[in-house]
């Protein structure tokens, strides 16, 4: 099967980074996961602005790291701080690392990625023995807030074909999908689910959450025009999902579903 890369829109760091404890907190929970001592070489695919590539050099300082992310302006962000990563641009569905890789982690990046059947398999396939996959991604497909999302565009007849495939295709298949890929190759498989209640802050956090993430390849498609339309409707009816509570905070539950799979 082909594997086709989401449209995916330019990373906007600083929007992404509004909510960086709430995003970071998975993928240092999966992080924590992961069983190997010595690792030689560490890769951070999808690395965003480097944080967990730079803690792999202090977890594992005999280790080369690799951070990967298709994003220019991401890598531009993370390579300000010093470290000993190396940074690398590339898209994953092309991205071979230098030599058999002892961890493989990818936090909130792969559901970007269609074509899971085969894409899982082949990330395994490139560890060395003993090596760790160690994978979040978001469950955000069915939550009303993405439901809103597809719903506005359709409502109010925006965007192309191709924006409204992309949105309605559904990023992270159950559960028991993944397991059943990676069961056959793996030594060790540990999956769960965790609902993250997060606490947001400010005039209709949730927009702003999913302007981050989501909302990027929807906005770069439509023109000024369009966006204001979208962002008002689609702003609104966020805003009735997810009222504030008495004391002004928003709590937007978050699902997200973690894989980490040993190799023999």
């Amino acid at each position: 099967m082909t594997e086709e890369k989401r449209a995916s829109g330019t990373w906007d760091p600083g929007q992404y980074a509004r909510f960086g404890d709430h995003r970071l907190r998975p993928a240092l929970e999966l992080f924590a996961r992961i069983d190997h001592d010595a690792p030689k070489l560490a890769v951070d695919l999808g690395c965003g602005g480097g944080e967990i590539a730079r803690v792999m050099t202090e977890r594992w300082p005999d280790a080369a790291v690799i951070g990967m992310d298709s994003s220019p302006e991401m890598l531009a962000k993370a390579s300000k701080v010093p470290s000993s990563v190396q940074w690398c641009q590339a898209d994953v569905t092309e991205w071979q690392p230098p030599r058999p890789a002892d961890v493989l982690f990818s936090n909130a990046m792969l559901h970007w990625v269609a074509g899971h059947g085969t894409l899982f398999p082949r990330l395994f396939e490139m560890l060395a023995p003993g090596g760790v996959l160690a994978v979040q991604m978001p469950l955000s497909w069915p939550e009303p807030s993405h439901q809103a999302l597809r719903e506005v565009l359709k409502d109010l007849d925006l965007g192309t074909p191709e924006l409204h495939a992309s949105v309605d295709r559904r990023w992270v298949q159950p559960t028991g999908f993944y397991y059943g890929l990676l069961q056959p190759l793996a030594s060790v498989i540990d999956i769960w689910e965790t609902r993250y209640l997060q606490v947001l802050h400010g005039e209709n956090p949730v927009l702003e959450w999913v302007k981050g993430s989501a909302l990027r390849p929807v906005l770069d498609v439509l023109t000024p025009d369009e966006q204001t339309r979208f962002l008002d409707e689609y702003g609104a009816r966020l805003r009735k999902l997810y009222p504030p509570q008495e004391g002004g905070e928003t709590l937007f539950p978050f699902p997200r579903l973690f894989i980490v799979a040993k190799n023999a």
